[in-house]
């Protein structure tokens, strides 16, 4: 009997298919891992800044979708997957940030990852204005340029009680030295440099408020504690030019003083800050003192606890005049309008 021999079949391209497989495989690969570095590269070449928010409780999909959307990144799918692979899909840190489309997607997850840099140390000096402070925060990242000056600060009125005799800020921005984190809420920063006011320098103010009736009282020696700021270094200076100006008003003299024409000129009326001699003191201006009788409106300044307790605290002398002595910084008095004028030729005009 003839046997028929039998043979499994083995496909003709077996291996041409494995071949293709695994040459299709690589390719795929290739091309996913071109895309995801594409997708990771700068959206463009402008290093025009972006502001970037992630609050408490954000996470990566809300994080990464709002990236895409505002034109850091290309891809929001993209950022999720790198920041899985790396681990620090749940790293990314609250804050405000300063993002810039010219920074590739690993750059801009490494800074959401680092988190916000430290807190910002400014010193705010005695007697600075709040146009002078508002500067400052614009320089330090704090704020943006204007910020401080267009608060709206009257509704704040009902946690600070005080600023209702109030007209600005100006005089309330207690100078000290602060920490706060780059791109703050206005409103935060308002209220720090308020708490500090509240804490330093009201309870002097509203010792001396619950002795009078005149509710605006206490704001006429703030303004008043605003100009020995400005004028006198020295407090048993500032106590007796305190005596002199208190005298001045009662008797309706103007104050003559120069801190505060130099004051209408640079914070309200933005002339610049041009060197002042008397012949160019005879312009229209409520901070104007030799014009205009009377206290100016508002401080022309913030003051420290010194120049307020010097405020509250005149002494009386049979002073009219005075001078700052441009070498030593003492205050020179004179009762006479003619020794004021030998006190002026002989310290200011002479040196």
């Amino acid at each position: 009997m003839t046997q028929v021999s039998q043979h499994s079949t083995t496909p003709l391209f077996k291996g041409s298919s494995t071949a293709l497989f695994i040459i299709g495989l690589l390719l795929f690969v290739s091309l996913f891992f071109l895309y995801f570095f594409y997708s990771l590269s700068p959206v463009s070449q402008s290093d025009v800044p972006h502001l970037f928010s992630i609050s408490e409780g954000d996470g990566l999909e809300m994080i990464a979708e709002n990236l895409e959307s505002d034109g850091i990144v290309r891809s929001a799918a993209a950022v999720k997957f790198y920041s899985f692979i790396t681990g620090v899909a749940h790293q990314l840190k609250p804050g405000m940030y300063t993002l810039s489309p010219s920074d590739s997607s690993q750059r801009i997850i490494r800074s959401l990852v680092s988190g916000l840099p430290r807190d910002v140390s400014v010193l705010i000096i005695e007697g600075a204005t709040t146009r002078e402070i508002d500067q400052l925060l614009a320089e330090h990242n704090i704020l943006e340029p204007g910020e401080l000056i267009s608060f709206p600060w009257t509704t704040l009125r009902d946690d600070y009680p005080f600023l209702i005799t109030a007209r600005d800020l100006e005089g309330f921005l207690f100078p000290d030295t602060y920490r706060f984190f780059p791109h703050s809420q206005p409103e935060d920063v308002v209220r720090k440099l308020l708490d500090g006011w509240k804490q330093n320098v009201w309870p002097f103010l509203e010792f001396y408020q619950n002795q009078r009736d005149d509710g605006r009282n206490f704001y006429n020696k703030l303004i008043l504690a605003s100009l020995l700021e400005k004028e006198i270094p020295f407090f048993e200076d500032r106590q007796i030019v305190t005596g002199i100006l208190e005298k001045r008003l009662h008797l309706g003299i103007a104050l003559q003083v120069d801190a505060t024409v130099i004051y209408a000129i640079c914070d309200k009326q933005f002339k610049g800050c041009p060197q002042l001699s008397l012949n160019d003191l005879q312009f229209d201006s409520p901070f104007n003192t030799y014009v205009s009788r009377g206290l100016p409106p508002t401080p022309i300044g913030n003051p420290g606890v010194q120049a307020i307790r010097a405020a509250l605290s005149p002494v009386p002398s049979d002073y009219f005049f005075y001078i700052s002595d441009p070498k030593t910084k003492r205050t020179i008095f004179a009762e006479t309008l003619d020794e004021h004028a030998r006190n002026r030729r002989t310290y200011l005009i002479s040196s």
